[in-house]
Protein backbone atom coordinates (compact mmCIF):
# COMPACT_ATOMS: atom_id res chain seq x y z
CA UNK A 1 0.00 0.00 0.00
CA UNK A 2 3.06 2.71 1.37
CA UNK A 3 4.13 1.54 -2.31
CA UNK A 4 1.60 2.04 -4.20
CA UNK A 5 0.76 6.03 -2.55
CA UNK A 6 4.39 6.31 -3.34
CA UNK A 7 3.53 6.10 -7.14
CA UNK A 8 0.32 8.01 -7.08
CA UNK A 9 2.62 10.50 -5.49
CA UNK A 10 5.07 10.39 -8.15
CA UNK A 11 2.51 10.87 -10.79
CA UNK A 12 0.83 13.60 -9.39
CA UNK A 13 4.30 15.88 -8.97
CA UNK A 14 5.28 14.83 -12.47
CA UNK A 15 2.12 15.87 -13.77
CA UNK A 16 2.26 19.26 -11.90
CA UNK A 17 5.85 19.90 -13.17
CA UNK A 18 4.88 19.03 -16.59
CA UNK A 19 1.58 21.67 -16.56
CA UNK A 20 3.79 24.40 -15.28
CA UNK A 21 5.56 24.16 -18.53
CA UNK A 22 2.55 23.28 -21.14
CA UNK A 23 3.02 24.94 -24.06
CA UNK A 24 -0.06 24.01 -25.91
CA UNK A 25 -3.29 25.36 -24.50
CA UNK A 26 -6.89 24.44 -25.05
CA UNK A 27 -8.70 27.02 -28.35
CA UNK A 28 -11.97 25.62 -28.96
CA UNK A 29 -13.87 21.93 -28.88
CA UNK A 30 -15.82 20.81 -32.00
CA UNK A 31 -18.47 18.58 -31.47
CA UNK A 32 -20.23 18.03 -34.43
CA UNK A 33 -19.88 13.87 -34.23
CA UNK A 34 -22.67 12.33 -32.17
CA UNK A 35 -21.06 8.91 -31.44
CA UNK A 36 -17.39 7.91 -30.33
CA UNK A 37 -14.86 9.59 -32.66
CA UNK A 38 -11.83 6.62 -33.23
CA UNK A 39 -10.01 7.98 -36.03
CA UNK A 40 -8.91 11.62 -37.48
CA UNK A 41 -6.51 12.33 -40.41
CA UNK A 42 -5.17 14.72 -42.47
CA UNK A 43 -4.94 15.31 -46.34
CA UNK A 44 -1.28 15.59 -47.16
CA UNK A 45 -1.70 18.69 -48.55
CA UNK A 46 -2.89 19.65 -45.20
CA UNK A 47 -6.37 21.25 -46.46
CA UNK A 48 -8.74 19.01 -45.04
CA UNK A 49 -8.89 16.76 -41.75
CA UNK A 50 -10.98 13.52 -41.99
CA UNK A 51 -12.90 12.06 -38.72
CA UNK A 52 -14.48 8.77 -38.64
CA UNK A 53 -17.05 8.05 -35.90
CA UNK A 54 -18.50 4.62 -34.25
CA UNK A 55 -21.91 5.12 -36.26
CA UNK A 56 -19.69 4.87 -39.58
CA UNK A 57 -19.66 8.53 -40.62
CA UNK A 58 -16.19 9.99 -42.12
CA UNK A 59 -16.42 14.04 -41.52
CA UNK A 60 -15.00 15.92 -44.09
CA UNK A 61 -13.18 19.41 -42.45
CA UNK A 62 -12.11 22.30 -43.95
CA UNK A 63 -9.39 23.61 -42.11
CA UNK A 64 -9.16 26.89 -43.08
CA UNK A 65 -13.00 27.75 -41.80
CA UNK A 66 -12.69 24.42 -39.03
CA UNK A 67 -15.95 23.99 -40.54
CA UNK A 68 -17.86 20.70 -41.60
CA UNK A 69 -18.11 20.54 -45.27
CA UNK A 70 -19.66 17.26 -46.09
CA UNK A 71 -20.53 14.06 -43.51
CA UNK A 72 -20.50 10.30 -45.78
CA UNK A 73 -21.94 7.65 -44.45
CA UNK A 74 -18.79 4.97 -45.19
CA UNK A 75 -19.66 1.81 -43.50
CA UNK A 76 -22.74 0.54 -41.43
CA UNK A 77 -20.61 0.33 -37.93
CA UNK A 78 -17.62 1.89 -36.15
CA UNK A 79 -14.82 3.61 -38.82
CA UNK A 80 -11.42 2.27 -37.43
CA UNK A 81 -8.93 3.32 -40.13
CA UNK A 82 -8.99 6.19 -42.41
CA UNK A 83 -5.40 6.02 -44.69
CA UNK A 84 -5.01 8.54 -47.65
CA UNK A 85 -2.74 6.88 -50.99
CA UNK A 86 0.37 8.52 -51.50
CA UNK A 87 -0.76 10.62 -54.20
CA UNK A 88 -3.23 12.43 -51.63
CA UNK A 89 -5.85 11.79 -54.56
CA UNK A 90 -7.95 9.43 -52.45
CA UNK A 91 -8.43 7.53 -49.40
CA UNK A 92 -9.01 4.05 -48.04
CA UNK A 93 -11.70 3.30 -44.94
CA UNK A 94 -12.22 0.24 -42.92
CA UNK A 95 -14.69 -0.29 -40.57
CA UNK A 96 -16.62 -3.03 -38.35
CA UNK A 97 -19.37 -3.99 -40.90
CA UNK A 98 -16.36 -6.48 -42.78
CA UNK A 99 -15.45 -3.65 -45.56
CA UNK A 100 -12.67 -1.84 -47.25
CA UNK A 101 -13.93 1.79 -49.14
CA UNK A 102 -12.25 3.70 -51.76
CA UNK A 103 -13.19 7.20 -51.96
CA UNK A 104 -11.86 10.25 -54.67
CA UNK A 105 -10.85 13.65 -52.23
CA UNK A 106 -12.06 16.03 -54.51
CA UNK A 107 -15.09 14.64 -55.40
CA UNK A 108 -16.06 12.23 -52.10
CA UNK A 109 -17.48 9.76 -54.48
CA UNK A 110 -17.58 6.32 -53.19
CA UNK A 111 -14.88 4.19 -56.22
CA UNK A 112 -15.07 1.06 -54.88
CA UNK A 113 -15.90 -1.69 -52.23
CA UNK A 114 -14.50 -4.57 -51.01
CA UNK A 115 -15.83 -7.11 -49.07
CA UNK A 116 -13.87 -9.23 -46.50
CA UNK A 117 -14.25 -12.56 -45.10
CA UNK A 118 -15.19 -11.55 -41.21
CA UNK A 119 -16.17 -9.16 -39.58
CA UNK A 120 -13.65 -6.30 -38.44
CA UNK A 121 -11.81 -4.75 -40.77
CA UNK A 122 -8.56 -2.78 -38.59
CA UNK A 123 -6.31 -0.90 -41.56
CA UNK A 124 -6.96 -0.65 -45.32
CA UNK A 125 -4.04 0.68 -47.56
CA UNK A 126 -3.45 1.26 -51.04
CA UNK A 127 0.05 0.62 -52.72
CA UNK A 128 1.71 3.34 -54.49
CA UNK A 129 0.73 2.71 -57.68
CA UNK A 130 -2.82 2.52 -56.76
CA UNK A 131 -3.53 -1.01 -58.28
CA UNK A 132 -3.81 -3.22 -55.48
CA UNK A 133 -5.62 -2.85 -51.76
CA UNK A 134 -3.92 -4.76 -48.61
CA UNK A 135 -5.84 -5.18 -45.68
CA UNK A 136 -6.54 -7.38 -41.98
CA UNK A 137 -8.40 -7.54 -39.38
CA UNK A 138 -10.54 -10.13 -37.35
CA UNK A 139 -13.53 -11.88 -36.05
CA UNK A 140 -15.99 -10.23 -33.69
CA UNK A 141 -19.36 -12.38 -34.39
CA UNK A 142 -18.20 -14.71 -36.59
CA UNK A 143 -17.40 -18.79 -34.92
CA UNK A 144 -14.56 -19.10 -37.61
CA UNK A 145 -10.52 -18.86 -36.73
CA UNK A 146 -8.95 -15.65 -37.03
CA UNK A 147 -7.12 -15.33 -41.20
CA UNK A 148 -4.29 -13.45 -42.58
CA UNK A 149 -3.40 -10.17 -44.64
CA UNK A 150 -5.62 -10.30 -47.61
CA UNK A 151 -5.14 -8.23 -50.88
CA UNK A 152 -8.03 -7.14 -53.12
CA UNK A 153 -6.86 -5.62 -57.07
CA UNK A 154 -8.66 -2.56 -58.00
CA UNK A 155 -9.55 -4.14 -60.97
CA UNK A 156 -11.24 -6.99 -59.35
CA UNK A 157 -12.43 -6.00 -56.12
CA UNK A 158 -14.54 -9.44 -55.71
CA UNK A 159 -11.30 -11.35 -55.81
CA UNK A 160 -10.24 -11.50 -52.06
CA UNK A 161 -7.00 -13.33 -51.02
CA UNK A 162 -5.04 -14.26 -48.28
CA UNK A 163 -1.69 -14.17 -49.09
CA UNK A 164 -0.09 -14.67 -45.41
CA UNK A 165 -1.71 -17.16 -43.10
CA UNK A 166 -0.91 -16.33 -39.25
CA UNK A 167 1.26 -19.78 -38.22
CA UNK A 168 0.24 -21.76 -34.87
CA UNK A 169 2.07 -19.28 -32.64
CA UNK A 170 -0.59 -16.63 -33.64
CA UNK A 171 -3.85 -18.44 -34.72
CA UNK A 172 -5.63 -16.83 -31.47
CA UNK A 173 -4.80 -13.05 -33.06
CA UNK A 174 -5.92 -10.68 -35.67
CA UNK A 175 -4.64 -7.32 -37.24
CA UNK A 176 -4.62 -5.33 -35.40
CA UNK A 177 -3.02 -1.87 -37.67
CA UNK A 178 -1.33 -1.60 -40.49
CA UNK A 179 0.67 1.13 -42.57
CA UNK A 180 2.66 1.33 -45.25
CA UNK A 181 6.45 2.13 -43.98
CA UNK A 182 8.12 5.33 -44.72
CA UNK A 183 10.01 4.36 -47.35
CA UNK A 184 6.41 3.12 -49.31
CA UNK A 185 8.03 -0.07 -49.86
CA UNK A 186 6.62 -2.73 -47.37
CA UNK A 187 3.34 -3.00 -45.68
CA UNK A 188 3.72 -3.27 -41.82
CA UNK A 189 0.57 -5.10 -39.93
CA UNK A 190 0.89 -5.85 -36.27
CA UNK A 191 -0.63 -9.10 -35.09
CA UNK A 192 -0.88 -10.80 -31.64
CA UNK A 193 2.96 -9.67 -30.05
CA UNK A 194 4.78 -9.38 -33.17
CA UNK A 195 5.06 -6.24 -36.05
CA UNK A 196 4.98 -8.35 -39.94
CA UNK A 197 6.68 -6.77 -42.71
CA UNK A 198 5.42 -7.73 -45.84
CA UNK A 199 7.05 -6.55 -48.91
CA UNK A 200 3.95 -6.38 -51.17
CA UNK A 201 5.99 -6.28 -54.30
CA UNK A 202 6.70 -10.29 -54.18
CA UNK A 203 4.03 -10.80 -51.28
CA UNK A 204 6.35 -12.29 -49.03
CA UNK A 205 6.64 -11.93 -45.70
CA UNK A 206 10.67 -10.68 -45.08
CA UNK A 207 11.01 -9.54 -41.41
CA UNK A 208 8.51 -10.35 -37.99
CA UNK A 209 9.48 -8.44 -35.22
CA UNK A 210 8.44 -10.01 -31.70
CA UNK A 211 8.17 -8.49 -28.07
CA UNK A 212 6.69 -9.83 -25.36
CA UNK A 213 3.92 -7.91 -25.18
CA UNK A 214 0.82 -7.49 -27.36
CA UNK A 215 1.29 -4.72 -30.54
CA UNK A 216 -2.42 -2.61 -30.76
CA UNK A 217 -1.05 0.36 -33.21
CA UNK A 218 2.34 0.87 -35.32
CA UNK A 219 3.75 3.95 -36.74
CA UNK A 220 6.78 3.87 -39.38
CA UNK A 221 8.93 7.07 -39.50
CA UNK A 222 12.40 7.14 -41.13
CA UNK A 223 14.92 4.34 -39.73
CA UNK A 224 12.41 4.00 -36.75
CA UNK A 225 9.05 1.66 -36.08
CA UNK A 226 7.30 2.60 -33.20
CA UNK A 227 4.35 0.23 -31.53
CA UNK A 228 2.20 1.02 -28.76
CA UNK A 229 1.60 -1.89 -26.78
CA UNK A 230 0.14 -3.03 -23.44
CA UNK A 231 0.17 0.69 -22.16
CA UNK A 232 4.01 0.87 -23.57
CA UNK A 233 5.61 2.52 -26.40
CA UNK A 234 8.22 0.09 -28.10
CA UNK A 235 10.48 0.79 -30.80
CA UNK A 236 12.87 -0.54 -33.68
CA UNK A 237 15.78 0.58 -35.30
CA UNK A 238 16.75 0.35 -39.00
CA UNK A 239 20.27 -0.88 -38.76
CA UNK A 240 20.48 -0.68 -43.26
CA UNK A 241 19.51 -4.38 -43.20
CA UNK A 242 16.69 -5.09 -40.64
CA UNK A 243 14.78 -3.45 -37.77
CA UNK A 244 16.61 -4.40 -34.23
CA UNK A 245 14.54 -3.55 -30.63
CA UNK A 246 15.68 -0.35 -29.42
CA UNK A 247 13.79 0.63 -26.80
CA UNK A 248 10.48 0.69 -24.36
CA UNK A 249 9.17 3.26 -21.84
CA UNK A 250 5.57 2.67 -20.27
CA UNK A 251 3.32 5.73 -21.54
CA UNK A 252 0.23 4.20 -20.36
CA UNK A 253 -2.01 4.54 -16.91
CA UNK A 254 -4.00 1.98 -17.36
CA UNK A 255 -2.57 -1.22 -16.92
CA UNK A 256 -2.16 -2.24 -20.56
CA UNK A 257 -5.83 -2.22 -21.35
CA UNK A 258 -6.84 -0.50 -24.57
CA UNK A 259 -4.86 0.71 -27.39
CA UNK A 260 -4.01 4.20 -28.80
CA UNK A 261 -2.46 5.50 -31.90
CA UNK A 262 1.25 7.28 -32.12
CA UNK A 263 1.12 10.54 -34.40
CA UNK A 264 4.53 12.43 -34.82
CA UNK A 265 5.31 16.45 -35.36
CA UNK A 266 6.72 17.33 -38.68
CA UNK A 267 10.40 16.98 -37.53
CA UNK A 268 9.84 13.33 -35.43
CA UNK A 269 10.79 15.03 -32.88
CA UNK A 270 8.09 14.78 -30.71
CA UNK A 271 4.52 12.03 -30.52
CA UNK A 272 1.50 11.75 -29.53
CA UNK A 273 -0.14 8.79 -27.36
CA UNK A 274 -3.39 8.21 -25.89
CA UNK A 275 -4.67 5.40 -23.54
CA UNK A 276 -7.58 4.27 -21.93
CA UNK A 277 -7.92 7.35 -19.91
CA UNK A 278 -9.49 10.89 -20.99
CA UNK A 279 -5.32 12.11 -21.68
CA UNK A 280 -3.26 12.97 -23.91
CA UNK A 281 0.44 12.74 -23.66
CA UNK A 282 2.89 14.71 -25.48
CA UNK A 283 6.56 12.59 -25.74
CA UNK A 284 10.23 13.54 -26.61
CA UNK A 285 10.60 11.21 -29.65
CA UNK A 286 14.78 10.62 -28.79
CA UNK A 287 14.48 10.53 -25.25
CA UNK A 288 11.03 8.53 -25.01
CA UNK A 289 10.29 11.13 -21.93
CA UNK A 290 7.31 13.03 -21.29
CA UNK A 291 6.67 16.64 -22.27
CA UNK A 292 2.75 17.77 -21.40
CA UNK A 293 -0.50 16.19 -20.90
CA UNK A 294 -3.71 17.76 -22.45
CA UNK A 295 -6.92 17.18 -20.58
CA UNK A 296 -9.80 17.88 -21.35
CA UNK A 297 -12.00 15.72 -22.93
CA UNK A 298 -14.34 13.46 -20.64
CA UNK A 299 -13.64 9.83 -22.47
CA UNK A 300 -11.24 7.89 -23.63
CA UNK A 301 -8.81 9.63 -26.63
CA UNK A 302 -7.09 7.74 -29.26
CA UNK A 303 -6.30 9.64 -32.06
CA UNK A 304 -5.11 12.99 -32.71
CA UNK A 305 -2.99 15.00 -34.91
CA UNK A 306 -0.51 17.87 -35.82
CA UNK A 307 -1.16 20.70 -38.01
CA UNK A 308 -0.12 24.02 -39.50
CA UNK A 309 3.58 23.44 -38.71
CA UNK A 310 2.95 21.63 -35.21
CA UNK A 311 1.33 24.84 -33.85
CA UNK A 312 -2.36 23.26 -33.76
CA UNK A 313 -2.99 19.64 -32.49
CA UNK A 314 -6.21 18.26 -33.00
CA UNK A 315 -7.79 15.33 -30.24
CA UNK A 316 -10.64 13.33 -30.87
CA UNK A 317 -12.28 11.24 -28.14
CA UNK A 318 -15.22 8.73 -27.31
CA UNK A 319 -17.05 12.10 -26.09
CA UNK A 320 -17.90 12.63 -29.11
CA UNK A 321 -15.65 16.13 -29.15
CA UNK A 322 -13.03 17.24 -31.53
CA UNK A 323 -10.52 19.61 -29.40
CA UNK A 324 -8.26 22.05 -31.17
CA UNK A 325 -5.00 22.83 -29.07
CA UNK A 326 -2.67 25.60 -29.98
CA UNK A 327 0.80 27.05 -28.55
CA UNK A 328 0.08 30.49 -26.99
CA UNK A 329 1.06 33.80 -28.17
CA UNK A 330 4.06 35.12 -26.00
CA UNK A 331 3.03 37.85 -23.22
CA UNK A 332 4.61 41.01 -25.63
CA UNK A 333 1.81 39.98 -28.19
CA UNK A 334 -0.75 39.54 -25.81
CA UNK A 335 0.52 42.85 -24.19
CA UNK A 336 0.17 44.69 -27.75
CA UNK A 337 -3.03 43.27 -28.47
CA UNK A 338 -4.81 44.91 -25.49
CA UNK A 339 -2.85 48.20 -25.81
CA UNK A 340 -4.38 48.21 -29.16
CA UNK A 341 -7.70 47.32 -28.17
CA UNK A 342 -8.19 49.07 -25.60
CA UNK A 343 -9.06 52.41 -27.38
CA UNK A 344 -11.23 53.61 -25.07
CA UNK A 345 -8.76 53.63 -22.28
CA UNK A 346 -6.13 55.63 -24.79
CA UNK A 347 -8.35 58.23 -25.68
CA UNK A 348 -9.06 59.08 -21.71
CA UNK A 349 -4.82 59.10 -20.87
CA UNK A 350 -3.82 62.56 -21.61
CA UNK A 351 -0.40 60.78 -21.79
CA UNK A 352 -0.39 58.99 -25.00
CA UNK A 353 -2.71 61.35 -26.87
CA UNK A 354 0.37 61.51 -29.24
CA UNK A 355 0.48 57.81 -29.54
CA UNK A 356 -3.18 57.88 -30.87
CA UNK A 357 -2.44 60.14 -33.57
CA UNK A 358 0.85 58.09 -34.25
CA UNK A 359 -1.83 54.77 -35.00
CA UNK A 360 -4.50 56.85 -37.03
CA UNK A 361 -1.63 58.42 -38.67
CA UNK A 362 -0.49 54.68 -39.54
CA UNK A 363 -3.53 53.09 -41.07
CA UNK A 364 -2.91 51.66 -43.76
CA UNK A 365 -4.10 53.10 -47.35
CA UNK A 366 -7.08 52.51 -49.44
CA UNK A 367 -6.36 53.08 -53.30
CA UNK A 368 -9.90 52.65 -55.03
CA UNK A 369 -10.14 52.58 -59.31
CA UNK A 370 -12.99 53.40 -61.41
CA UNK A 371 -17.04 52.58 -60.19
CA UNK A 372 -15.67 52.92 -56.06
CA UNK A 373 -13.96 49.48 -56.30
CA UNK A 374 -10.62 48.97 -53.91
CA UNK A 375 -7.74 47.82 -55.36
CA UNK A 376 -4.89 47.82 -52.43
CA UNK A 377 -5.10 48.29 -48.89
CA UNK A 378 -1.63 49.17 -47.45
CA UNK A 379 -0.02 47.57 -50.00
CA UNK A 380 -2.11 44.54 -49.53
CA UNK A 381 -3.88 43.12 -52.84
CA UNK A 382 -8.25 43.16 -52.54
CA UNK A 383 -10.43 40.26 -53.14
CA UNK A 384 -13.56 40.42 -53.46
CA UNK A 385 -15.35 37.07 -51.85
CA UNK A 386 -19.08 37.88 -52.08
CA UNK A 387 -22.15 40.64 -52.85
CA UNK A 388 -24.99 41.49 -50.95
CA UNK A 389 -27.83 43.81 -52.06
CA UNK A 390 -29.78 45.71 -49.29
CA UNK A 391 -32.63 47.58 -49.42
CA UNK A 392 -31.11 50.29 -46.75
CA UNK A 393 -28.93 53.04 -47.06
CA UNK A 394 -28.39 52.87 -43.07
CA UNK A 395 -28.12 49.13 -41.92
CA UNK A 396 -26.42 46.68 -39.27
CA UNK A 397 -24.12 43.63 -39.53
CA UNK A 398 -23.02 41.31 -36.96
CA UNK A 399 -19.15 39.91 -36.82
CA UNK A 400 -17.95 36.91 -35.07
CA UNK A 401 -15.38 34.23 -35.43
CA UNK A 402 -17.50 30.91 -36.39
CA UNK A 403 -14.58 28.73 -36.56
CA UNK A 404 -11.54 28.62 -33.92
CA UNK A 405 -11.41 31.68 -31.26
CA UNK A 406 -7.53 31.95 -32.25
CA UNK A 407 -6.45 35.70 -31.35
CA UNK A 408 -7.57 37.16 -34.97
CA UNK A 409 -7.50 41.01 -35.06
CA UNK A 410 -9.04 43.09 -37.81
CA UNK A 411 -9.92 46.59 -39.03
CA UNK A 412 -13.14 46.94 -41.35
CA UNK A 413 -13.31 49.74 -43.79
CA UNK A 414 -16.05 50.76 -45.97
CA UNK A 415 -15.93 53.67 -48.81
CA UNK A 416 -12.12 54.43 -46.95
CA UNK A 417 -13.92 54.64 -43.74
CA UNK A 418 -12.45 52.59 -40.85
CA UNK A 419 -16.01 51.30 -39.11
CA UNK A 420 -13.71 49.18 -36.88
CA UNK A 421 -10.10 48.91 -36.01
CA UNK A 422 -8.09 46.90 -33.70
CA UNK A 423 -10.67 44.55 -32.77
CA UNK A 424 -10.35 40.64 -31.88
CA UNK A 425 -12.82 38.87 -33.00
CA UNK A 426 -14.64 36.40 -31.08
CA UNK A 427 -17.11 34.31 -30.64
CA UNK A 428 -19.58 36.90 -29.14
CA UNK A 429 -21.56 38.47 -31.87
CA UNK A 430 -20.02 42.45 -32.43
CA UNK A 431 -23.13 44.81 -33.89
CA UNK A 432 -21.79 47.53 -36.35
CA UNK A 433 -23.75 50.18 -38.48
CA UNK A 434 -23.09 50.20 -41.77
CA UNK A 435 -23.64 53.43 -44.38
CA UNK A 436 -23.72 52.63 -47.84
CA UNK A 437 -23.54 54.79 -51.38
CA UNK A 438 -26.42 54.61 -53.86
CA UNK A 439 -25.56 53.67 -57.45
CA UNK A 440 -22.22 52.73 -56.67
CA UNK A 441 -19.65 49.57 -55.17
CA UNK A 442 -19.67 49.53 -51.89
CA UNK A 443 -16.91 47.82 -50.31
CA UNK A 444 -16.57 46.43 -47.29
CA UNK A 445 -12.78 45.31 -46.79
CA UNK A 446 -11.46 43.27 -43.51
CA UNK A 447 -7.97 44.34 -43.19
CA UNK A 448 -5.87 41.32 -40.77
CA UNK A 449 -3.51 42.85 -38.44
CA UNK A 450 -2.42 39.66 -37.70
CA UNK A 451 -2.80 35.82 -38.70
CA UNK A 452 -4.06 34.49 -34.87
CA UNK A 453 -2.90 30.82 -34.18
CA UNK A 454 -4.74 29.43 -37.66
CA UNK A 455 -4.11 30.95 -40.90
CA UNK A 456 -5.47 32.82 -42.86
CA UNK A 457 -7.92 35.08 -40.16
CA UNK A 458 -11.87 34.76 -40.72
CA UNK A 459 -14.96 36.28 -39.64
CA UNK A 460 -18.08 35.54 -40.34
CA UNK A 461 -20.67 38.60 -41.34
CA UNK A 462 -24.45 38.37 -41.28
CA UNK A 463 -26.18 41.34 -42.62
CA UNK A 464 -29.21 42.40 -40.71
CA UNK A 465 -32.47 42.83 -42.71
CA UNK A 466 -35.64 45.30 -41.76
CA UNK A 467 -37.72 41.88 -41.15
CA UNK A 468 -34.86 40.84 -38.12
CA UNK A 469 -33.61 38.25 -40.58
CA UNK A 470 -30.13 37.67 -41.27
CA UNK A 471 -27.94 36.50 -44.19
CA UNK A 472 -24.23 35.13 -43.59
CA UNK A 473 -21.23 35.11 -45.86
CA UNK A 474 -17.60 34.05 -44.63
CA UNK A 475 -14.65 36.51 -45.16
CA UNK A 476 -11.16 35.67 -44.87
CA UNK A 477 -7.79 37.37 -45.26
CA UNK A 478 -4.24 37.70 -44.89
CA UNK A 479 -1.12 39.77 -44.39
CA UNK A 480 -0.89 39.27 -48.46
CA UNK A 481 -4.44 40.17 -49.33
CA UNK A 482 -8.13 41.44 -47.78
CA UNK A 483 -10.91 39.79 -48.07
CA UNK A 484 -14.04 42.03 -48.79
CA UNK A 485 -17.74 41.97 -49.52
CA UNK A 486 -20.19 44.29 -52.10
CA UNK A 487 -23.07 46.27 -50.92
CA UNK A 488 -25.47 47.13 -53.91
CA UNK A 489 -27.76 49.63 -52.25
CA UNK A 490 -31.55 49.73 -54.12
CA UNK A 491 -34.23 51.18 -52.70
CA UNK A 492 -37.49 49.26 -52.43
CA UNK A 493 -40.24 50.77 -54.65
Amino acid sequence: MKNRLSLILFFLFAEAFVFSQQPYVLLDTKTDHSSSVEIIVISPDGKYMLSGDAAGFVFIWDLSSMQVIQKIRAHQRSVNSILFNTKGDKFVTSGDDGKVKVFALSSLNLLYTISAPYDRINFAVLTPDDKDVYFGGYAIQSSGLFTGLLKASLSNTANVKTIYSPNTLTTNYGITDGVLDFSNQYIMFSMGYGVMIWDYRMDNLVDALWTGFYVNNITSIKDWIYGWCDGRVIRWKWNGSQYKFNKSISVANTDGRGYSRIVFNSDKSLFLSGDESERVSIYNAESMTLQQVLLGHKDIVRSFQFWNNDSIIFTAGYDHAIKIWSIPKSEKDSLQRDVNTNIDTIVESPIIIDTLTQVKDNRPNVVFSDNNIPTDVGGRTVQKVGDFTVSQEEFEIEIWDNSVYDGDTISLNINGEWVLENYEVTKEKKRIKIKVLPNTNNYLILYAHNLGHISPNTAAIAVIEPNGSKRRLTIASDLGKCGALNFQYKPEN
